[in-house]
């Protein structure tokens, strides 16, 4: 392998060959027996000028083969970190897209509306129990349907958001249902504010019902299911009951007592017509009400006397 040359033969100057320096080797040459046709000192100075070039060439072409050598090697480096540039602009593209992508996954899609086309009404957000239960067509105490459930309802969306977990829970509309499922613990836990709907005044099963039967479909219950609910309440609502004493607390006992007894017998398969109105019902839950009156003037919580009449000394 030829030695590589580390300088430029094409910047070295061809010597002055006829100076005192180079005299002892013209006289040489002149004198040399195998040299015939050169006996003056411009023959010797040419032949020496011939013998420099010829070698200088050889260095020329042998710099110049290196030069073209060292230009392909850095053509190719070249290519090579042109190349490794563009596998890692394009591997980073793909991952900026890769991630582009879920992170459009995690965002709300954007549906076409119609400009112009406002809503009729906001719907009440649902409790997570509830809706789960009214969804599986299960028995949900009417407090879930109160203001108050609904605030809850709203607070453990925006806990959701940040602290979700998951738990295994069992099936607690169906007691012969013994599977586990994953759930979300912020969707799907019972309220320990609930109240029973026995506990519930007039007022709050009036208030209450219209979000109870707004979230029927999620049941896809029937019209016909619906209109029964709706006049369920209405029912109650316009019965003569209302206008005696004490009635409100009869008509929310009598709630109470019905809409259990619907989803009992609609569990069953045996679902009555919950519009049509009890009158022993009714009758059982005024008893019930004068018990409850009586139990709390024996506790002395209770009087039974008008305000007027009632002993007010010391």
């Amino acid at each position: 392998m030829t030695d590589r040359l580390n300088f430029d033969p094409r910047n070295i100057p061809p010597p002055d060959f006829s100076s005192n320096t180079y005299a002892t080797i013209r006289r040489a040459l002149i004198a040399d027996a195998e040299l015939p046709n050169m006996v003056s000192e411009a023959e010797a100075q040419q032949h020496l000028r011939d013998q420099w070039e010829e070698e200088n060439g050889t260095l020329r072409a042998q710099y110049e083969a290196q030069l073209e050598e060292d230009q392909a090697i850095a053509e190719a480096r070249n290519e090579e970190l042109a190349e490794e540039q563009r596998m890692k602009e394009a591997e980073k593209k793909a991952k900026e897209a890769e991630a582009a992508k879920k992170a459009e996954e995690k965002r709300t899609p954007l549906y076409s509306f119609k400009q112009g086309v406002g809503v009729g009404y906001i719907q009440q957000q649902l409790h997570p129990y509830a809706k789960r239960l009214m969804t599986a067509r299960k028995y949900v105490p009417l407090w879930y349907f109160l203001p108050e459930a609904t605030a809850e309802a709203k607070e453990r969306n925006r806990e959701a958001v940040d602290n979700n977990r998951f738990q295994i829970a069992m099936d607690e509309t169906d007691s012969s249902n013994s599977s586990l499922t994953l759930i979300g613990s912020h969707t799907v836990r019972a309220s320990t504010n609930a109240v029973p709907d026995s506990r519930l005044s007039w007022d709050q099963v009036m208030r209450a019902k219209s979000s109870f039967l707004n979230a029927l479909p999620y049941g896809d219950f029937t019209n016909d299911f619906i209109k029964m609910f709706a006049g369920f309440y209405t029912g109650m609502d316009m019965h003569p009951e209302l206008r005696e004493e004490n009635g409100d607390r009869v008509l929310a006992l009598y709630h109470a007592e019905m809409r259990r007894a619907w989803y009992k017998g609609f569990e069953r398969r045996e679902p009555f017509d919950l519009a049509v109105f009890s009158e022993d019902t009714l009758g059982k839950c005024r008893v019930e009400i004068h018990r409850q009156d009586n139990q709390r003037v024996i506790k002395g919580e209770y009087s039974l006397l008008p305000p007027n009449l009632e002993d007010t000394t010391d």
